[in-house]
């Protein structure tokens, strides 16, 4: 299985970005991690793994990025309006610098977007922002106790 690391200074974040890709070809999904969770999350829990015969089989290329929920919604230390702000420019960041790489790599027509807990949060909030990017969004929200 093809996978790739990839490291870049993001002008709009003003720091360095890492992501995996995984895959040849195939409907693009950009993965956004859980809260606690970072852009190797997806390989370490064997969900790569799992879904190694799409991968292989040039079905899902993934593009699994950072969410930085530290620096965005969980940056407890910072005012709000700052925690916005940081999302925002994660946002940009997507639109600006990762979806171009994305279509640069594979000009599949399907991009779809996926979370998990707060990753699915962020998912869902890009997919219904920009509905014209994504063609579908796949969420599944933490389940609470």
């Amino acid at each position: 299985m093809n996978r790739e690391y990839l490291r870049w200074y993001s002008q709009r974040l003003h720091r360095v970005m890492e992501m995996l890709v995984f895959g040849h070809a195939g409907a693009k999904v950009l993965v956004f991690p859980t809260r606690d969770g970072r852009f190797f999350e997806y390989e370490q829990l064997g969900l790569v793994a799992s879904l190694a015969d799409k991968i292989e089989a040039g079905q899902l290329q993934l593009y699994c990025i950072e969410g930085l929920a530290t620096e965005t919604f969980y940056a407890f230390h910072h005012h709000p309006a700052e925690r916005i702000r940081r999302h925002s420019a994660l946002e940009e960041y997507i639109l600006n610098e990762v979806l171009p790489l994305m279509a640069a790599k594979n000009s599949h027509d399907c991009t779809i977007v996926h979370g998990c807990s707060l990753g699915a949060f962020q998912a869902a909030s890009l997919f219904f922002r920009h509905p014209h990017l994504f063609r579908k969004l796949v969420a599944f929200p933490a389940a609470t106790t």
